[in-house]
């Protein structure tokens, strides 16, 4: 069973997820802040870069991927509080690993919504046929990161000066019972 657009609201009682809408595009910026833009975005951005992410990222929800964004919500206010990408299919990766990136705007970091938001993207994954395992690959030094990784049950695979990328590799498995590739 493959979740369609319409059906991509996910909601744990205390985070919702929910495709990256325009009108999240000035929430979106006003919350950037400089160790968003260090650890995810890798600039800061303008309101017609900003716009032109997100009209990407609803493309990609109509095009059913391989790059799935969602807004990050607490369910008691309803207000954005960052984003997170799924990431199928990826060239650096295995068949049937998807990769994990998100980021939360300061007011919202040390709540718990990043492993929340997390742990609701690996439903997410459940419901995408041949997905085996999600990747967080974080930066070394990303403290934060490493934290949101381990409580949402990844395992380090990888160190930073073992991968082509240089981040540390955290690895969950999806659906432990299936053949891995």
């Amino acid at each position: 069973m493959t979740m369609e657009p319409g059906d991509a609201q996910l909601n744990d009682g205390v985070v919702m997820l929910r495709p990256l809408q325009l009108d999240d595009a000035a929430d979106h910026l006003a919350g950037e802040d400089t160790e968003l833009v260090r650890w995810l975005s890798g600039g800061p951005g303008t309101e017609e870069t900003v716009r032109a992410c997100v009209e990407r990222a609803q493309q990609m929800w109509a095009n059913h991927g391989p790059i799935f964004t969602f807004a990050i919500r607490p369910s008691a206010c309803d207000s954005l509080a960052g984003t997170i990408d799924v990431q199928l299919d990826q060239p650096a990766y295995r068949p049937g690993q998807a990769n994990l990136a998100y980021g939360l705007y300061p007011q919202w970091r040390g709540r718990g919504l990043a492993t929340r938001a997390v742990n609701l993207a690996l439903e997410f994954l459940r419901s995408q046929a041949g997905v085996n395992s999600a990747l967080i690959r974080v930066e070394p030094g990303n403290a934060s990161s490493v934290s949101v990784a381990m409580r949402a049950g990844f395992t380090l695979v990888a160190h930073s000066t073992e991968t082509a990328d240089g981040h540390d590799w955290y690895e969950h498995e999806i659906n432990p019972t299936t053949a891995r590739g």
